[in-house]
């Protein structure tokens, strides 16, 4: 019997071969009309008939598993999309758009964490406050590697999305590997749904006003506005202006909370192949308020955060506290596709008004505190500094601490230190008193190679690497964008 079997599989085989063999001239007879409206070359279409062809015929579920065609089109589509090794740049079906929209309007079911694609990583951006994700004690820079049983690492970013989403009350295993520990750290964390409330706004010690924001939405430029003129009525004399692990957002709200601050000219501009791709977005005359500002930024601060702290530094020389940022400042334009489908691609970067790229590199702060992101953490940076003084740390984002599922504390300690706000009320105090932004900044470290100048955050237009990429542009005009985050 096995005999037999081995030689109908051989036969069948060969029966496959002739048949595609018997295809091969009518094929060629009519490469020249197929040419023109195919999207690969008549050799690599012939490459997907056969692999279709072998499948269908010996897939061992092939006979009982009818696979719609769309779905073998849209996975050919996002392997097309992979080769570019883009993780911005990707495929979403009908049902995945719409999901995607969903999460734009800012409520759904989930874990309250923005995540990005790198370098084959799924790597928590932030956990946005006040969500599981956050009191759970995620942190910016987690890889992600397991979610349930599925080990995701290389997956598609959607895929993991799509896991790690489910209905309020539900919970979900996420196993992640951190920098500084050799072991993977379960989360068992509840789903609940995911509300973002995006600024709060206070007045702290000495007359300093606080404002937080959590992420750039419609109504963000108008909340910070508002937050702005309360403080100043409560007689502020300076402002803090919060983007630890704010992950972005909506660029025309970046732009639009520049505005407040910055009188008038370049805010941003975006470089890319196509001239539709090239743009520059400037602020209108006039502003809120002249009070003096400094911005915290960490780890967890991308996209349009960035773009309104390089705006912020460029234009105005705000000093910028905390640590380096993600390095998300690519713009991100979808395209609707015929059967509801769409994808989103990168057609252009972020550029600062100076010339400073954002996109995989990120921006330094002018005055380094490391991030600290437990209680653990906090102690040691208290014990290494001695005498010293304040500790080089940095508290948990808004004073927060994070011990993972055993978050409590002595309530000895109500308020947690957190040594990035306190550097930052200690540097807006002294601009206060009349100090000068440039007397305030560290030292800048001499560079050790060659090499420093290639990958420094704060390289200016004259990166070659910088100046080669806006001088690549194509004559062939393309959609104009009509997102751009």
């Amino acid at each position: 019997m096995k005999i037999l079997k081995k030689y109908r599989d051989v036969a069948l085989g060969i029966l496959i071969g002739a048949v595609l063999m018997t295809l091969i001239p009518v094929v060629y007879a009519s490469k020249g009309e197929l040419s023109q409206v195919a999207p690969f070359s008549t050799d690599s279409l012939w490459l997907l008939k056969q692999a279709r062809v072998i499948v269908e015929a010996y897939q061992v579920d092939a006979a009982s598993n009818d696979i719609d065609e769309s779905e073998m089109v849209h996975g050919a589509m996002r392997g097309m999309l992979g080769a570019w090794k883009d993780p911005y740049t990707r495929f979403l079906d009908p049902q995945q758009l719409e999901d995607e929209k969903t999460s734009l309007e800012g409520s759904f079911g989930g874990l309250g964490i923005n995540i990005a694609s790198r370098d084959g990583k799924i790597l928590v951006i932030n956990p946005i406050e006040g969500t599981p994700a956050d009191k759970a004690g995620l942190r910016p820079m987690d890889e992600i590697v397991r979610v349930n049983d599925d080990i995701v690492i290389g997956w598609d970013l959607d895929k993991v999305v799509k896991l790690l989403r489910g209905d309020p009350g539900t919970e979900v295993s996420v196993g992640i590997r951190r920098a500084d520990t050799a072991r993977l750290i379960d989360f068992k964390i509840v789903r609940d749904t995911i509300k973002i409330e995006t600024v709060h706004a206070e007045i702290l010690s000495d007359d300093i006003g606080y404002i937080r924001l959590r992420q750039f939405i419609k109504t963000s430029a108008p909340d910070v506005g508002k937050a702005v003129i309360d403080l100043k009525n409560k007689k502020a004399k300076g402002l803090i202006l919060d983007l630890r692990n704010n992950g972005g957002g909506l660029l025309d709200s970046a732009r639009d909370i520049c505005d407040l601050f910055i009188d008038g000219g370049l805010v941003v501009s975006t470089k890319g192949r196509v001239d539709s791709a090239n743009e520059e977005f400037y602020a209108h005359e006039g502003v809120l308020t002249q009070l003096p500002l400094v911005v915290l930024i960490n780890e967890g601060s991308a996209s349009a955060s960035e773009i309104v702290s390089g705006a912020l530094r460029d234009r105005n020389g705000t000093l910028l506290i905390g640590a380096k940022s993600f390095g998300k400042g690519s713009v991100q334009v979808l395209f609707n596709l015929s059967d509801g489908s769409g994808m989103f691609v990168t057609t252009a970067r972020y550029f600062t008004p100076k010339g400073v790229r954002i996109d995989h590199v990120g921006l330094s702060p002018d005055i380094y505190v490391k991030s600290l992101w437990s209680d653990e953490d906090r102690d040691k940076a208290d014990s290494s500094q001695g005498d010293k003084g304040e500790a080089e740390g940095t508290g948990t984002p808004n004073g927060k601490t994070k011990n993972g599922p055993s978050e409590e504390k002595s309530t000895k300690d109500a308020s947690p230190r957190d040594p990035q706000l306190d550097k930052a009320k200690e540097t807006l105090l002294k601009l206060i008193a009349g100090e000068k932004p440039e007397t305030l900044r560290d030292p800048i470290p001499e560079p050790v190679s060659s090499d420093v100048s290639v990958i420094s955050a704060d390289q200016g237009s004259d990166d070659a690497a910088v100046k080669s990429e806006r001088d690549d542009k194509s004559s062939n005009p393309d959609k104009k964008p009509v997102l751009g985050k």
